[in-house]
């Protein structure tokens, strides 16, 4: 019997890992050009993209973010009775984006870079070098890039098992974990 269940825990991770590693991960940089508070029923969240912990419990769908907003906010703002989130525009390669994340961690005029897995989204801050000189030889070397790939990935995984979190004590220690690897 334990050997069944050990196999079984097995082939669903292997299942996850391969499910995981399928998905693109891409990562942007782009300088932020302003933030609004606001909450994720407001209408100055429509068309933007659901990051953050917000994106990864309820997907990209703002119908989805509008009806499901509680659940949304069960790995965060729930627990703490806040349903504020932020609404990021940042200018990305001559373009803007719109990006809503359950934490305001970013200023008007930092640069973040934009880490895409799947359909996850996670706003970091990083070094002005990015935005000021994103072409700059040495931000493509391939020493920065695998830092800033494995930084992404070790993001995505911990936002990951914060939804797989049973207990509180597992929720706080989830939570922790993502604040410390995706912030």
């Amino acid at each position: 019997m334990k050997k069944t269940i050990t196999l079984a825990v097995l082939a669903a991770a292997l299942i996850t890992a391969n499910a995981f590693a399928k998905e693109k991960q891409t990562i942007d940089y782009g300088t932020v050009t302003s933030v609004q508070v606001t909450t994720p029923d407001s209408t100055i969240a429509r068309n933007a993209f659901i990051g953050g912990a917000i994106g990864l419990a309820i997907g990209h769908d703002l119908k989805g973010a509008l009806d499901g907003g509680a659940a949304g906010f069960a790995i965060t703002s729930a627990i703490e009775g806040d349903r504020r989130v932020y609404l990021y525009t940042l200018k990305v390669n001559k373009q803007t984006k719109k990006i809503l994340i359950e934490t305001g961690r970013l200023s008007e005029g930092e640069c973040a870079a934009i880490e895409t897995h799947g359909k996850h989204i996670n706003l970091r801050g990083v070094s002005n070098s990015f935005c000021i000189n994103p072409n700059h030889k040495a931000l493509s070397s391939a020493d920065v890039v695998a830092q800033q790939k494995s930084q992404a990935k070790a993001c995505d995984l911990a936002r990951r098992e914060a939804l797989t979190a049973k207990s509180d004590k597992d929720i706080d220690h989830a939570l922790v974990k993502v604040r410390a690897l995706c912030e």
